[in-house]
């Protein structure tokens, strides 16, 4: 096993050795296996012998974030470029290589930054079954920008074009018996450029998931949350990264739990605190609309992903958003973008900014259901 083990991370690295830093570009991904969506993507993630898995940084103090109010924050300082995009005006793409102070380690980062005054764009999710890659959907949609949205659709509620496509129908997590985490707040759009992020009910925090006796009501509150909204699309997911600038996803976690690397890979004290690679949404106060994937799970090239601690930080220090909700990471996260320069893909072919890594494979995508894009009206 270790020599296989040995074989396996040494061809890895090769195939990515091209990439210096967070550049550079890959050949054709290999097909993943196919996915079945009411199961968790990836229920035992690779482990990560270089994440110390404790508190990084000091939680900002209770009621510090009010002084963010009214700041206009956009990425800039080592590490970070911005490019406009060629043709879609009012819509910039935002990349970060480099050590991040809210991990301490090397990250790469990659957002698109929509202004929703622009009437020219409009913002819509997307369902597919059978799955589809984010490339794909894409590609399919003539998409300026794609990434990848929502958890297994065993564990959300999921609205596309006015159609419920789930009601968040389970208690626990595909087969794991894990209690279900993963829809206590949700993203709602109207297919044009209204959108808004909000909690399904009061967040509890440090995160503890209801006692087995009241997950039936705990679910079925969320569950009468989401159907009551009236937007063409909604989805939930969780944790909620910041609420009207509280950064909520710093206390997300309980570091005073020792044990956890022992807890099962779909417990929310395991799954967001563990470093992994990053989808989230964030809306600020000036009206602006921000999709960002973080690389992980790729040491050797930079790629260390983040807790959604440390992601919570990173937004608010480099976006300062009003509003920022996680979505579904790990081998999912992907982003494509349309107008840049080549020089700016992994893969031009596939117009994919990032390096997702399905099956351990860097830039391989794996295919989900649910997407969320930025088209021209």
């Amino acid at each position: 096993m270790k020599k296989f083990f040995s074989i396996y991370l040494i061809a890895a690295l090769l195939a990515f050795a091209a990439l210096p830093g967070c550049g550079g570009k890959e050949g054709p991904s290999v097909p993943p296996p196919p996915y079945q969506p009411g199961e968790p993507e990836n229920p035992q993630d690779p482990e990560d012998p270089e994440d110390p898995g404790e508190d990084p940084t000091p939680t900002t103090p209770p009621g510090a974030w009010e002084a963010n109010r009214g700041k206009q924050v956009t990425p800039s300082g080592s590490g970070w470029t911005s490019k406009s995009l060629n043709g879609y005006p009012g819509i910039t793409f935002y990349s970060f290589s480099g050590t991040d102070p809210a991990s301490g380690v090397k990250q790469c980062a990659y957002a698109v930054d929509l202004d929703l005054s622009n009437p020219n764009y409009a913002v819509k999710m997307t369902y597919s079954n059978p799955t589809l890659k984010t490339s794909e959907v894409h590609a399919n949609y003539l998409s300026i920008a794609t990434i990848n949205a929502g958890y297994e659709a065993g564990s959300i509620y999921i609205r596309v074009d006015d159609k419920e496509k789930s009601s968040l129908p389970n208690t626990v997590i595909g087969s794991t018996g894990v209690r279900n985490w993963k829809s206590e707040a949700g993203i709602f759009m109207d297919g044009e450029r209204t959108i808004s992020i909000d909690k399904a009910e009061e967040l509890i925090r440090p995160y503890v998931s209801p006692d087995v006796s009241e997950m039936n009501a705990f679910i079925r509150k969320e569950r009468n949350y989401y159907a009551a909204h009236t937007e063409k699309y909604v989805l939930s997911s969780s944790p909620l990264l910041i609420y009207d600038y509280n950064p909520v996803g710093e206390t997300f976690i309980d570091y005073t739990i020792s044990n956890w690397t022992k807890l099962n890979t779909e417990e929310p004290q395991y799954h967001q605190r563990k470093r992994h690679p990053r989808t989230a949404v964030a809306l600020t106060e000036f009206n602006h609309f921000i999709m960002i994937v973080v690389d992980g799970r790729q040491t050797g090239t930079g790629r260390y992903g983040m807790s959604a601690k440390e992601l919570t930080k990173f937004l608010v220090n480099n976006f300062n958003p009003q509003y920022a909700l996680n979505l579904d990471g790990g081998g999912s996260t992907a982003m494509c973008v349309k107008g840049l320069p080549d020089a700016s893909y992994v893969d031009e072919s596939r117009k994919l900014v990032n390096s997702p890594i399905q099956d351990n494979k860097p830039a391989n995508e794996r295919a989900r259901d649910t997407h969320i894009i930025i088209v021209e009206k």
